[in-house]
């Protein structure tokens, strides 16, 4: 009998520890490229938040044939294997993807049973539209791998193919051969003397989607606003209070009861020409009208930042974006690739060698 007794009390004990674990589970996704060139990254979180499920990371990537390798052979399947925009591996390294961890109760299990809805944003005539991680083990792997903190700045430095731009003029790899391709189009080559000026425009602005935003549950729909109202979204990246504590994005913050200072996060973004039709007022904060039908968009500063240009929007940068911006050059294919997505340097950890072939 007590034997019996102390091994149900172990089985209780384990439930228990089970049922807290599933508290605070986090899950993986990665959004294919589609995502992010049909302007749904907004809808994708809006999505997410209606299930419940706490955003905490989000990367706008680039990433290289190394890396795409890796993460197949880590969930299986075959990066060569055709799909309707070629390769998996042509398709994952030509283009931006998107890494999130979201964290809720059973998040593996509900991120899994979203993304396998066939009539959703999860799917498209020419398949699926992002993967999921199906496991706990699987989940924890892949957010090690996708959101990883390497020093890569001496690799970055060395590279023949990624060029480093640093917003205080900086620049490191192969710049001439990314400005010798670049100037091919006339409208950079007259505007643009050198390639730093191309990437560090003066109509960019740094758009903070602020706490309050991710407290009521309407960080997708300020995302999509944003999307729909701009040339074009150059860098992306959840910002946690602790690792930027001094930006003035935070001054009007209230700190919730369930989260504390140093876990409140923001979504940064680099954005190009944003239009007027989205207003931000200063004058009443507490506003928050999205009209996606009529157009009309109208946020308070409680809600959300815009850097001023001049040396407020590069401070900005530097604040949320520390690392600059970085390109991914093929000289011998004559194309440049990452644009400006700070965060495709995680991706292209390892560089790739020198003396390889790199095809895109």
């Amino acid at each position: 009998m007590g034997k019996q007794r102390a091994l149900r009390r172990q089985l209780e004990f384990t439930k228990r520890i089970e049922e807290i674990q599933r508290q605070n589970q986090q899950a993986f996704v990665l959004a294919y490229p589609v995502i992010f060139s049909g302007r749904y990254m907004g809808d994708l979180v809006s999505i997410f938040e209606e299930k419940n499920l706490n955003l905490k990371g989000m990367r706008l990537m680039n990433v290289n044939e190394k890396f795409v390798e890796k993460h197949f052979k880590n969930v299986g399947g075959e990066p060569q294997g055709a799909n309707t925009y070629g390769t998996w591996l042509e398709y994952l390294t030509c283009h931006p993807v998107i890494a999130m961890i979201l964290e809720g109760y059973d998040a593996v299990r509900r991120v899994q049973e979203i993304t396998s809805e066939r009539d959703s944003l999860f799917w498209s005539d020419k398949g699926p539209t992002a993967y999921s991680s199906n496991t706990v083990v699987r989940a924890q792997k892949d957010i090690e791998m996708w959101f990883q903190d390497e020093d890569w700045l001496r690799d970055a430095e060395a590279s023949t193919h990624l060029v480093y731009l640093h917003p205080e003029g900086k620049t490191y790899g192969p710049a001439v051969d990314a400005y010798n391709i670049l100037k091919s189009d006339v409208s950079f080559f007259s505007h643009h003397p050198n390639i730093h000026g191309y990437f560090m425009l003066e109509y960019m602005s740094v758009v903070v989607i602020k706490p309050e935003a991710f407290r009521k549950c309407c960080v997708g729909d300020i995302l999509s606003a944003v999307e729909g109202h701009c040339a074009g979204i150059r860098g992306l990246k959840l910002v946690r209070k602790a690792d930027c504590p001094g930006s003035s994005v935070w001054s009007d913050s209230c700190t919730s009861s369930s989260t504390t200072d140093g876990d409140e996060c923001t979504l940064a973004m680099v954005v190009l020409l944003l239009s007027h039709e989205f207003e931000l007022t200063y004058d009443e904060p507490d506003t928050k009208h999205i009209d996606f039908d009529s157009g009309v968009y109208r946020l308070g500063s409680k809600y959300i930042y815009q850097s001023e240009k001049g040396d407020n929007m590069w401070s900005d940068v530097v604040n949320f974006f520390p690392h600059g911006f970085t390109l991914w050059v093929d000289p011998t294919w004559q194309q440049v690739f990452g644009k400006m997505f700070e965060a495709s340097l995680v991706g292209l950890v390892p560089v790739p060698d020198p003396e390889s072939e790199v095809t895109c």
